[in-house]
């Protein structure tokens, strides 16, 4: 249950004006049992944040106007399995921003964002299962993970600012530009990043399209190199089922050949509390994958199914099965840290299965 901090005394760092400000304390606690097997064997583990990530966070939003608003987050991960903080130990590695939110001319927020990759995959994701999306292992779970990618940076990214327009008969455009966080880093993460994406909403029908690109850095790999992608996202509700697609195009410079990844899925209601969740996808590969360029042609397959069974309004219980299909000189396992290796031989099948329980607060 999302709380009011006005009125908690020991949280006087926060204060705040009864009629003006206001700061809710909010999160969410994830727990799963999961079995992963490849070739080479297999383990069964306990893990954090199978439905959604376990997270704590702090909103507060301050009334300046009728029209305008400050407000911030403040969002850290954590592993509800061994009480230790995610994202690599950061405090708030979800997310960290202060922001104004105009009715008239839109929204600006700046720091570490969960932006418009992140939205664009959430969104657009049928399974929404961290280790059962698919859309997750196309884009995500790779030692060069696209821009937009449900899973991890830069669909997070640190030194960020994102602008979003009001919305105009249902479309709504979003820009967001990511800052280098050091000259003298070389990693993929220090790149600077533009993206923008134009989402159309009302009724049934979402769409969007996506445009991201990143300058280089070293440019002696793809992964160093300068890249440029286009993604395009589709939901329809119908009565009976939701159905979600998506495809994806990234260009690296230097590089001859594009990577592509596309994914159908539903979610169709089978009961007042239950959802199943299905999700096919591909992605195919001409620039090399990993960190370094002698590994090429890199294919993937995957799908998976799941289903999510609502106890109350905060309380689910949940379970999933995702098969991911490695082809040519792929070697890609399935999130979590909980899970194994990437597999030994390159063509290998990776399996995973899980339940679960999520509790909002």
């Amino acid at each position: 249950m999302k709380r009011s901090l006005c009125s908690l005394a020991f949280l006087t760092a926060f204060p705040c004006l009864a009629s003006a400000m206001s700061v809710t304390l909010y999160g969410v606690a994830d727990v799963n049992i999961s079995h992963f097997r490849n070739g080479d064997g297999h383990i069964t583990s306990m893990n954090s944040g199978g439905l959604g990530g376990s997270r704590f966070g702090l909103r507060g939003v301050e009334k300046l106007s009728d029209r305008t608003d400050a407000i911030f987050v403040l969002e850290g991960g954590l592993n509800i399995n061994t009480g230790t903080s995610a994202q690599g130990g950061r405090m708030f590695g979800r997310q960290a921003y202060v922001g104004l939110r105009s009715k008239d001319y839109g929204t600006i927020t700046a720091g570490r964002l969960q932006g418009l990759g992140y939205e664009f995959s959430g969104k657009y994701d049928p399974m929404m299962f961290a280790p059962g999306s698919v859309i997750g292992s196309l884009t995500g779970e790779s030692g060069r993970p696209w821009i937009y990618n449900p899973l991890a940076d830069p669909a997070r990214m640190d030194n960020a600012v994102l602008y979003k327009t009001p919305k105009w008969g249902g479309f709504q455009l979003g820009y967001q530009h990511g800052f280098r966080s050091a000259a003298t880093d070389t990693t993929p993460r220090s790149k600077s990043y533009d993206l923008a994406a134009l989402t159309y909403a009302e009724g049934p029908l979402s769409i969007t399209y996506a445009f991201g690109r990143s300058t280089g850095t070293t440019y002696t790999t793809a992964a160093t190199s300068s890249q440029t992608e286009h993604a395009l996202g589709v939901q329809y509700k119908f009565s009976w089922a939701t159905l979600f697609g998506t495809y994806q195009i990234r260009k690296t410079q230097g590089y001859s050949g594009s990577d592509h990844a596309w994914q159908v899925g539903a979610r169709v209601p089978v009961s007042q509390a239950g959802h199943v969740h299905f999700a096919y996808g591909q992605s195919d590969n001409d620039t090399p994958w990993g960190r370094t360029d002698d590994i090429v042609d890199w294919g993937l397959r995957s799908w998976a199914v799941g289903y999510v069974h609502s106890l109350s309004k905060r309380t689910v219980l949940y379970t999933y099965f995702k098969q991911l299909d490695n082809r040519g000189n792929a070697r890609q396992t399935i999130f979590p840290p909980g899970g194994l290796p990437a597999p030994s031989e390159t063509g290998d099948t990776v399996r995973a299965f899980g339940v679960g329980m999520q509790h909002r607060f």
